[in-house]
């Protein structure tokens, strides 16, 4: 590798040991201490790998046709480090060197590379996507698929011609990768998916085929599709599939539950309790079992590892049990479901004390996926955890800077709110039942609870971007952007399910649109249509104050001083932002004010961070 891509490399390690989740702090103070450094050296290493891009990738890629054999091979060797082992150090980055890539090899007519860099242009898009699992939006998926047919299909027109057994490999891989394109929100796209594992489970089982390259890892590729194809237990949840689709899971979850018992017997360690779940959540849709005993195995697997286990597995165990379990739960009786109200708070507070602990490291990182499964099948139960707590207590664990950013943002949505109602109260008529002005002075306090609590929750759906936001080491690229977009939209769905969170749905939805609707996103929403118009422009506000003065947790660039952002907002009053909202700051006693406010929020929001950790610690 070139110069450059080794200390982007390190550059890369650096960024995320200092973006290690926070643990064991003494103090709040100590904490923001920790977060303070901690941010301000991953500014400096964005630059620097920013820097680097610049000078010597970007250009590269922009003449990759006149590159040399060794350019080629450097720039393979660097996309691959990019996008090694389970952490993926920069996946978003790989994509665009193999896209790069695979143009070249379609230049040269270079078939053997271009199905190898075709497989990884679709495992680029597939790592970015997954991100937004589970969720519903699929942003890549057509391009993905496109990838890997493309490599796929020379099994049909030049598998034989072929002699390296690598490329043979890739072919094999994209096939068996097909099946990750297809969701299963719908009868069809499950169908698809099923056909696709099928035809992958068909073609390595061939012995004529395996007998033509007998090098490649054949048991291992099979043993994947059959775990992919399991992953159709997420349709069958939802009712509706056929028979036949019953059958095929049934005997892909028996064959990893024999190959799972083979492996624990000759390592002599425990079974994995995500293969558990697997194999009795197909027993139970199969009929075999009862969900009486189906709910007693997720319980069992829930409280199977302890509280100081952090490997992949225990997420499993202390994340994704417990939300299979109010999953599965959901259809029982009241009666019923009151009997297993304890076993809901035990395994609640057991994930607590788990999150509250999780060492920052590369296995913190890789929680993402199990975290928004809890997210996604939480049900709020009286005398359990609310919602709203939830996603407080996630973000406290995960995502520190996020937490403390929508505290400051609830306290100065707050104090917006407060001074609206004083200099333009009719902004709120017909919000919360007020029917006049006088409505409105008379619910002042609960309006101003509104927006503390909005202020709190309105960016929930940054779960699906925490580490996008904390460990890249440059600017973000259009995917990336894309991607990002997208937490509005899955912030006001994760809110308008639950009854705690749902009246701030709208904010969350709402919070990136342009005032005048031409702008911003999502673009499918729109603001002044709903009842709750003058808080989300509040909040819009807000957020934007809260992010552009934190000289803390800002990751992209420096704090600004409050009366340079002011002069922004006013430039962009009437377009971006709402002119009431805008003018509320107009008075320089209230500038002087929030100044000092936001200074002394930000020890605040550490200390609120630090008094939620210590509560789950008990």
């Amino acid at each position: 590798m070139r110069e450059y891509q080794e200390k982007y490399l390190d550059l890369l390690a650096e960024l995320r040991r200092d973006a290690d989740v926070p643990t064991g702090q003494e103090s709040a103070q100590a904490l923001l201490n920790d977060v303070s450094q901690a941010t301000g050296r991953s500014r400096e290493q964005a630059d620097k790998g920013m820097a680097l891009l610049r000078a010597e990738l970007f250009p590269a890629l922009d003449n990759i046709f006149s590159a040399s054999a060794e350019d080629i091979a450097d720039l393979q060797e660097f996309a691959d480090k990019l996008m090694q082992g389970v952490a993926q150090k920069d996946s978003a980055l790989a994509y665009r060197i193999h896209m790069a890539l695979v143009n070249y090899a379609r230049q040269k007519n270079d078939r053997d590379m271009l199905i190898r860099e075709l497989y990884w242009v679709g495992m680029g898009l597939y790592n970015m996507e997954t991100s937004l699992s589970p969720g519903g939006a699929r942003l890549f998926t057509y391009r993905m698929r496109l990838s890997f047919a493309e490599s796929a299909s020379y099994f049909e027109t030049a598998y034989d011609d072929i002699t390296d057994p690598e490329i043979r490999g890739y072919i094999h891989r994209s096939m068996g990768n097909l099946a990750l394109t297809y969701s299963t929100s719908n009868l069809d796209d499950a169908k698809a998916k099923l056909a696709a594992t099928m035809r992958s489970i068909r073609i390595l089982s061939d012995p004529e085929i395996r007998a033509k390259t007998p090098s490649l890892p054949w048991d291992r590729y099979l043993y994947l599709s059959h775990q992919e194809q399991t992953t159709m237990l997420a349709f069958l949840r939802q009712g509706g599939a056929e028979p036949d689709m019953f059958v095929q899971v049934m005997e892909s979850a028996q064959l990893i539950q024999q190959k799972q018992m083979e492996q624990a017997r000759e390592r002599g360690e425990p079974l994995q309790p995500r293969w558990q779940y697997t194999y009795y959540a197909a027993l139970y849709h199969c009929g075999a079992i009862s969900l009486e005993e189906f709910l007693d195995v997720l319980y069992a697997l829930s409280t199977a590892r302890l509280e100081d286990d952090f490997d992949p597995q225990s997420m499993f165990s202390h994340l994704s049990a417990p939300a299979m379990f109010m999953e599965y739960s959901k259809t029982l009786s009241q009666r019923k479901m009151a009997g297993q109200k304890p076993r809901v708070k035990k395994m609640l507070r057991r994930m607590f004390r788990w999150l509250a602990q999780v060492p920052g490291s590369d296995y913190a990182r890789q929680m993402g996926f199990y975290l928004r499964q809890v997210l996604y099948a939480y049900r709020e139960l009286p005398g359990c955890t609310s919602y709203y707590d939830l996603l407080l207590n996630v973000f406290a664990c995960q995502h520190p800077t996020g937490y403390a950013r929508m505290w400051r943002t609830a306290q100065i949505a707050r104090a917006l709110c407060r001074w609206a109602i004083k200099d333009c109260p009719e902004q709120f008529v017909g919000f919360m039942d007020c029917a006049d002005t006088a409505a409105v002075a008379a619910r002042a306090e609960e309006l101003e609870d509104f927006a503390w609590r909005a202020g709190r929750v309105y960016d929930a759906g940054m779960v699906h971007c925490i580490d996008m936001v904390r460990t890249t080491c440059r600017g973000l690229l259009e995917e990336e952007f894309s991607l990002l977009q997208l937490h509005a939209y899955y912030g006001a769905n994760l809110l308008s399910k639950r009854p705690s969170t749902a009246p701030y749905a709208d904010v969350a939805y709402g919070h990136h649109c342009h005032y005048d609707e031409q702008g911003g996103y999502p673009v499918s929403f729109s603001p002044g249509a709903s009842p709750a118009r003058a808080m989300i422009y509040i909040i819009s506000v807000a957020d934007t104050v809260s992010a552009a003065t934190d000289s803390v947790g800002r990751y992209y660039s420096p704090a600004k001083d409050l009366e340079e952002l002011y002069g922004e907002l006013k430039d962009l009053s009437g377009t971006w932002y709402a002119p009431f909202v805008v003018d509320l700051l107009a008075d320089p006693a209230r500038r002087e004010e929030l100044k000092k406010d936001l200074d002394r929020w930000i020890g605040e929001s550490y200390e609120d961070l630090f008094r939620r950790r210590q509560e789950m610690m008990k």
